[in-house]
């Protein structure tokens, strides 16, 4: 099946939003919100616990997870998945919109957003969580083609943005910053002491990570065009 000329469309603006500074840091949110839902996923999956997840107004997020059973290669994976899960969920969102499957991905937004408020622990990361839902809530409500072109700008922004979040965690750790939440340490700094390799070396492997999912939205998109 063809795409739409208003997918199409979606997926430029998706583009386009992360590329330009202003609009950045509004489509960063979602891309934020996913990042700390993969740190929440992991951890559980892990056996471990997450007693609360925080958005912040710069965009920023911090999750605090604790595990019954320590382990470096365990710290490591949870510090990783948060960088990992926006390109990966955007990669998701292109295949299935390529499959003619924008209605069901539209379903798995919403219940990813639903999870990750669950977990927020502030004000204003419920905000931002309800923002996201009403997206979805208005998306559904309007048919098949409006949640096709959400699903479509989901896309483009968390593959797109999650390569620029993960560059931009890069380069503020070569400038000697933390690239955390507010200043703190960076995940792929905590990653990358767990597994006693240089902070770059983590990001680096993330940053191909996102282009690589970036890469197969890309292709899967174009063979449904």
């Amino acid at each position: 099946m063809g795409l739409d000329a208003q997918v199409l469309v979606a997926l430029g603006l998706g583009v386009a939003a992360v590329l330009v500074r202003p609009t950045w840091r509004v489509v960063r949110y979602p891309v934020t919100a996913v990042h700390e839902l993969g740190h929440v996923v992991v951890a559980v999956l892990l056996g471990g616990r997450v007693p609360r997840v925080r958005l912040w107004r710069d965009t920023s997020g911090v999750t605090t997870w604790r595990t019954t059973q320590t382990g470096r290669l365990r710290s490591a994976l949870i510090a990783l998945a948060g960088h990992a899960a926006p390109p990966a969920v955007g990669a998701a969102c292109a295949w299935a919109l390529a499959l003619d499957q924008a209605r069901g991905a539209l379903v798995g937004l919403t219940v990813l957003v639903a999870v990750i408020t669950l977990a927020i622990r502030n004000l204003w990361g419920l905000v931002v969580c309800a923002a996201l839902a009403g997206l979805c809530w208005i998306a559904w409500s309007r048919g098949p083609d409006a949640g096709a072109v959400l699903v479509a700008a989901t896309a483009a922004v968390l593959c797109v943005g999650g390569v620029r979040a993960t560059a931009e965690e890069l380069v503020t750790n070569r400038r000697g910053g933390g690239g955390g939440a507010r200043g703190g340490t960076s995940d792929t700094q905590v990653a990358g002491r767990a597994l006693h390799l240089p902070a770059a070396v983590a990001g680096a492997a993330l940053l191909l990570w996102a282009f690589a999912c970036t890469g197969v939205a890309t292709w899967r998109l174009a063979v449904a065009v």
